[in-house]
């Protein structure tokens, strides 16, 4: 049913959008009016994934087992499987950029709904309780002016028709990861993580939703935690495997 307040909310959208058309959060160029949430071009030039997918860490998996040479290189995961929706390289990546440290919080519906479908077409089992955020320090939250991966686990959570839980706190201001190895993410993870509400995760199959998986360090250390608290199972989904 139309309400009052939906159809003022539409005709003011209605009225920006003439004014000022909107812009594809990537290239800046004027968007048709509509749902669109990138323009063609950008869409087109995003770099896809093989149908083909490690179970592992949600990238290409080029061999014939379940698990990519990387995956089965380094063991076990905590995790039952993990999804991703793209390769972390060209448009992708500077997407992720513009999400993550320009502010460009307008590409988390597209991302969302990509990730969502990604998670609707390989996941092993769909069966779900709650999405869950990996959270971002408060310090570093405050520094940003948002957690993405909160924004992300929220549209997810509302399209797949679940729970979004933040049971999840980072209890260690650590350091940014990307130019460090395997072994020194493992150690900067460690124990950073903890769950505030234990009787929330007792028992509950959870997706752990985040940006990028790279090597897995910091995944690895939130699903160990929710399964330490007695969650039932954590699945993982990210936008992009690098």
């Amino acid at each position: 049913m139309l309400t009052c307040s939906t159809v003022s909310t539409g005709l003011v959208r209605l009225l920006g959008d003439l004014c000022a058309p909107p812009l594809c959060p990537l290239c800046r160029a004027a968007l048709a009016l509509g749902p669109a949430e990138l323009c063609p071009d950008c869409q087109a030039a995003l770099p896809q994934l093989p149908e083909r997918r490690c179970h592992g860490c949600g990238g290409a998996n080029t061999g014939h087992l379940a698990l990519c040479p990387e995956c089965l290189h380094l063991g076990a995961r905590p995790w039952n499987f993990a999804v991703s929706a793209f390769p972390f390289h060209g448009l992708v990546r500077d997407a992720v950029h513009c999400y993550k440290y320009r502010r460009r919080t307008s590409l988390a519906p597209f991302l969302a709904r990509c990730m969502t479908e990604a998670w609707t077409a390989h996941a092993e089992d769909r069966r779900l309780d709650a999405v869950v955020p990996v959270p971002l320090h408060w310090l570093r939250a405050w520094q940003r002016g948002y957690n993405q991966a909160a924004i992300l686990s929220r549209l997810i959570a509302n399209k797949l028709q679940v729970n979004n839980m933040t049971p999840l706190r980072r209890v260690r201001y650590t350091r940014q990861q990307a130019r460090m190895d395997l072994a020194q993410r493992q150690k900067n993870i460690h124990r950073a993580f903890a769950v505030v509400n234990r009787a929330a995760v007792k028992n509950q199959r959870l997706l752990l939703v985040d940006d990028v998986f790279t090597t897995g360090a910091t995944l690895a250390a939130a699903t160990t935690a929710l399964l330490d608290a007695g969650a039932a199972g954590v699945a993982v989904l990210t936008i992009a495997r690098d």
